[in-house]
């Protein structure tokens, strides 16, 4: 007997759901499976170190880093009830994860139908990029938890003229604010877009005062919102000021250039792949413009409320970060985070525009791409953002003595190899720094570390210099090193991470374990 054309709709609506789910499934095995149990990351060690202090102590050092407290403060809780081993502390970040689907959903709903709703949230959920933080001790999936509940109640306060969900649109606000910093610039990017939805209202030819009295509710309440988000969120803004605001304790950002912008979406939906992959892809950006033109102009008709607010808020950030860096660099891909719940629902969108075909070949492709770019990701050695501090400690555990000293640069990183290291020889920073006292990171100068040097060389038998995040002097350091004293042992542990051995002495005889 031969099925309704309802029937068969809903037949074809489990079995995509179903698969969609079974991919969601697969992909968080295969994330928990390989990187769970991977070293302490450099950020990972700061937050937990953080979350250890005090109340009070906890603020005054959020205050002088580059992020507001929330994350650490959840996390200063989560650890006294489940302890400091970093497999747990990670799973309050997975927890905002799993968080994040259904409300993404909830959002995605409001303007589109089921179909690009639920690939939206499972290409969000496949991504190798959101994947990675899910894992990670760090405050970005609360980030993307804050942003895609402010897109649900943003939509919904905006389409009701400002009349409901305020109170939703209120707490979402203040929830971003105190999640990440960067999440002003999707305040601003919301401010553009009724601002452009109010000037292009029809008729066209209605002048703007017009236009401005006809959305005079929206407007009114939307102000009396944002002024009091500003308001309590001013007494944190005064107190990072009064505590000497963001101390020299965090990596150097170098400015950014195009290659980064084409770097930071090949890190949303490809993840992290090798430099020579993602080099590779980068040089095939005439291709893909003209791709994304195919995409464009080919597509069939689909009806999408609120289209240009997911379209604006896509990409106006990053253009406005990239602009900003110019002054004063702060582009990094992490830091964009909340730009992937409305680029991955654009992405969807473009994916379900074509015919049914063409829809399913381009989608299982797409899919299979992300879930075998995870794997890689994970599993490879080469992954850019794999930082292996813990295989440094247990090195330095069995190979360091009491006679030899550890040299840490950049300072900030002895977070990381302090979490594991517990043998005997003695730990210094270059440039010296004591991570037990508030206060910025000294500059490096070369008179100051050839002084150090010499007071190591009557002290100890060697140095194990560890070097990892170049803060624009490392190639200093390498090269007075290299000229003046023996290097003995060279060892690479991840990307950008490794120990150099040098004799300081020759009344010792270095050997490696």
């Amino acid at each position: 007997m031969e099925q309704s054309p309802i029937i068969q709709k809903h037949h074809k609506h489990i079995l995509f759901t179903i698969s969609m789910f079974c991919l969601i499934g697969l992909a968080i095995i295969i994330n928990y499976i390989t990187v769970s149990s991977q070293s302490i990351r450099l950020d990972e060690s700061q937050s937990l170190w953080a979350a250890t202090k005090s109340i009070p102590a906890l603020l005054t050092w959020t205050s002088q880093d580059v992020h507001v407290p929330l994350y650490n403060l959840m996390l200063h809780f989560w650890i006294q009830i489940f302890g400091t081993n970093i497999a747990v502390v990670r799973r309050l970040s997975f927890m905002f994860f799993l968080l994040t689907l259904p409300v993404l959903y909830k959002a995605f709903r409001q303007v589109s139908n089921y179909r690009v709703s639920l690939l939206a949230v499972t290409i969000f959920a496949l991504s190798p990029f959101i994947l990675w933080y899910s894992d990670e001790a760090r405050m970005y999936t609360l980030f993307a938890f804050a942003t895609g509940l402010n897109h649900l109640y943003f939509i919904k306060f905006y389409n009701s003229n400002g009349e409901k969900w305020k109170f939703g649109y209120f707490l979402s606000t203040m929830l971003g604010l105190f999640s990440h910093y960067f999440f002003f610039f999707l305040l601003v990017t919301q401010f553009i877009y009724m601002l452009g939805i109010i000037y292009f209202t029809k008729p066209r030819q209605l002048p703007l005062l017009q236009k401005i009295q006809i959305r005079k509710g929206l407007i009114i309440r939307y102000v009396q919102i944002m002024l009091l988000c500003a308001v309590l969120f001013l007494p944190w803004v005064m107190f990072v000021l009064s505590s000497g605001a963001a101390a020299n304790t965090q990596p150097l950002i170098p400015a950014p250039t195009t290659y980064n912008i084409f770097q930071a979406f090949i890190n949303f939906l490809l993840g992290f792949p090798s430099t020579q992959v993602q080099t590779l892809v980068i040089s095939l950006w005439p291709l893909i413009v003209l791709l994304f033109f195919f995409i464009f102009t080919r597509r069939r008709s689909m009806h999408i409320k609120n289209s240009g607010y997911f379209l604006l808020t896509a990409f106006l950030p990053i253009v406005i970060v990239f602009a900003i860096s110019f002054i004063r660099p702060i582009f990094l891909s992490r830091y964009l985070i909340f730009v992937t719940p409305s680029l991955f629902f654009v992405c969807a969108w473009m994916l379900l525009s074509y015919s049914k075909r063409i829809s399913s070949v381009l989608v299982t492709a797409f899919l299979v791409m992300m879930v075998s770019l995870l794997l890689y990701q994970n599993i490879s050695n080469s992954t850019p953002v794999k930082e292996d501090y813990v295989g440094v400690s247990d090195y330095l555990d069995q190979n360091a003595t009491e006679s030899d000293v550890i040299a840490i640069s950049a300072p900030f990183t002895i977070y990381p190899i302090a979490y594991s290291y517990t043998g005997q020889a003695g730990i210094v920073t270059i440039p010296q720094w004591d991570l037990y006292n508030s206060g910025p990171i000294p500059p490096f100068s070369l008179s100051s570390f050839q002084q150090n040097l010499a007071t190591y060389t009557t002290e100890y038998n060697r140095i194990y210099v560890v070097l990892s995040y170049d803060q624009g002097y490392e190639s200093k350091i390498k090269n007075y090193m290299d000229t003046h004293y023996k290097r003995v042992i060279q060892k690479t542990f991840s990307p950008g991470l490794e120990v150099d051995a040098y004799q300081l002495r020759y009344d010792a005889v270095l050997t490696e374990k």
